[in-house]
């Protein structure tokens, strides 16, 4: 079962497509409406317990973000892949933590990815395979260490092999020259951001 998690930022520049939607407290003046399973969280962002829907109410001294305990109810409730919305809007260090989630979804058994209008991020540690169009860049950060890649497959300069400290720039701004990309890893985790191609006008 595919699920959308929708997380508070100050706005939504794309279109929450799954059925099954998740918001994350302050998330859920994002969903525009449409039928929520459930909001989570300790409601100190959206000020308010929501009527009329599903909420789960934690207190705000806590040890887990409300995205955290979103992907928890997600996991609990069945659901196998999640689609993260508003993960990299707002204040610096949400977007941080925000981009942790996708690790921590993994963690827990769930598929994962982060989108906005210009953006998709992943967490691989094993293989990742990824429908996209020619002309974007790919970029690749290590998480939590150096990463080895295995094999690389559809972008300009090859992973095959190669291996990037925690500090290195090494992977940002890579080319998509074919419409799928498959990543794989050796050794370590990365967080892999794609950036649409901006459309000339």
């Amino acid at each position: 079962m595919d699920f959308a998690l929708v997380l508070n930022a100050p706005e939504l520049d794309v279109e929450i497509i799954e059925k099954h939607i998740i918001a994350a407290d302050g998330g859920y003046r994002l969903v525009d409406n449409k039928p929520v399973v459930a909001v989570i969280g300790d409601f100190d962002t959206l000020s308010y317990i929501p009527n009329n829907v599903h909420t789960i109410s934690y207190p705000a001294d806590k040890d887990k973000t409300d995205g955290e305990l979103g992907l928890d109810f997600i996991k609990n409730t069945g659901g196998k892949r999640v689609t993260i919305y508003g993960a990299t809007g707002g204040k610096i260090e949400h977007v941080l933590g925000n981009i942790n989630l996708l690790a921590y979804a993994d963690s827990i058994g769930l598929v994962a990815k982060a989108v906005s209008k210009d953006n998709e991020i992943y967490f691989v540690n094993d293989s990742l395979s990824i429908e996209t169009d020619k002309g974007n860049a790919l970029s690749v950060f290590p998480f939590g260490g150096e990463v080895e890649f295995d094999s690389s497959s559809g972008l300009k300069y090859s992973l095959d092999g190669l291996k990037i400290l925690p500090h290195s720039s090494l992977g940002i701004s890579n080319e998509v020259t074919v419409g799928k990309v498959e990543i794989t890893v050796k050794k370590g985790s990365a967080i892999v951001v794609i950036s649409k191609k901006i459309k000339d006008k």
